[in-house]
């Protein structure tokens, strides 16, 4: 049966106990490094994010996402403005991780700043808390605002429909997020887009197998080239199509985040195409006897 053997795929892609144990010891150390000095006095509180603490994260699990809740009132701001600058905070933790890991790594990134241990980079956000309940503000160097965003949203929209799917989505989008991991480089999205185009998807939709969740989400996307198997009568929010105004991926969390934004026509032609081509190997997967045949047409689908 295909299903058995896409659960089999899914298992091997899972992050090792190894991995998990290491990962809870460094994100777990920084955040403790983190507790004390000046830097302590600035931050509230901290939290996992990120496909980590979503468990939707697939091997290697090389990155970790933890957000550092501030009290901006800790930070100088300009005569006109409320919350402190996004490039003032990131300088400020780019500095206490470098001074506390000196040997490491320590790079400024748009909204984080990476740390990189032996076996394990850790992408530290500073976050502040939004009036709206579980929404926050992370920075944005390269704009120089503060963006709304909402994990806390993500996580809650995740585990409803893994709930909904009877444990089906988890699974299933660790291996659409390989799948989209080994496509070609100039036809890969975002491993975050392929969760949220599930989330989508999967929250209006029956899903009864690991088999009928990728075959509903391929010839979804394949739909938008043209190529569809199925009739969609929904676009469930998402806008790929060649004569749509301007391509979209909505945030969950509807806050106002669009992640296809810097979508090109040849990255989405060459993405849909995969999609399509996925979805035929996988029929022809779910019509074999054989059950070694099988496996190869699915490890040939998945990119395995």
């Amino acid at each position: 049966m295909l299903d058995d053997t896409l659960a089999e795929l899914a298992m091997q892609i899972e992050p090792t106990a190894a991995q998990r144990a290491g990962a809870s010891r460094s994100h777990s150390a920084v955040r403790s490094s983190l507790d004390d000095g000046n830097i302590g006095k600035r931050i509230l509180d901290s939290e996992l994010s990120g496909s980590y603490a979503r468990h939707t994260a697939i091997r290697p699990l090389d990155d970790v996402d933890v957000l550092f809740f501030i009290d901006p009132k800790e930070w100088k701001t300009g005569w006109f403005e409320s919350l402190p600058s996004p490039e003032s905070v990131l300088t400020t933790f780019h500095r206490a991780i470098k001074y506390r890991y000196p040997a490491s790594s320590v790079r400024m990134q748009r909204r984080s700043v990476g740390l990189q241990l032996y076996h394990l980079s850790i992408d530290a956000v500073p976050a502040i808390v939004a009036d709206r309940e579980d929404y926050i503000y992370v920075p944005d160097s390269e704009s120089g605002t503060w963006i709304l965003s909402a994990p806390r949203v993500h996580a809650r929209a995740a585990a409803e429909v893994n709930r909904r799917t009877s444990g089906v989505f988890k699974p299933l989008v660790k291996l659409l997020k390989h799948w989209n991991g080994n496509l070609p480089e100039a036809a890969r999205l975002k491993g975050f887009a392929i969760e949220t185009i599930a989330v989508r998807l999967l929250a209006h939709l029956r899903c009864r197998s690991l088999t009928d969740g990728a075959l509903k989400f391929f010839d979804f996307l394949a739909a938008f080239a043209g190529d569809s198997r199925w009739k969609w009568d929904n676009d469930f929010g998402v806008s790929l199509g060649r004569w749509s105004f301007s391509w979209t991926i909505p945030d969950v969390a509807e806050t106002g985040s669009n992640l296809a934004h810097n979508l090109t026509s040849d990255r989405r032609e060459r993405f849909l195409r995969e999609a399509a081509q996925a979805r035929e190997r996988l029929i022809l997967a779910s019509q074999e006897t054989s059950v070694r045949e099988q496996r190869r047409l699915a490890c040939d689908a998945l990119r395995r």
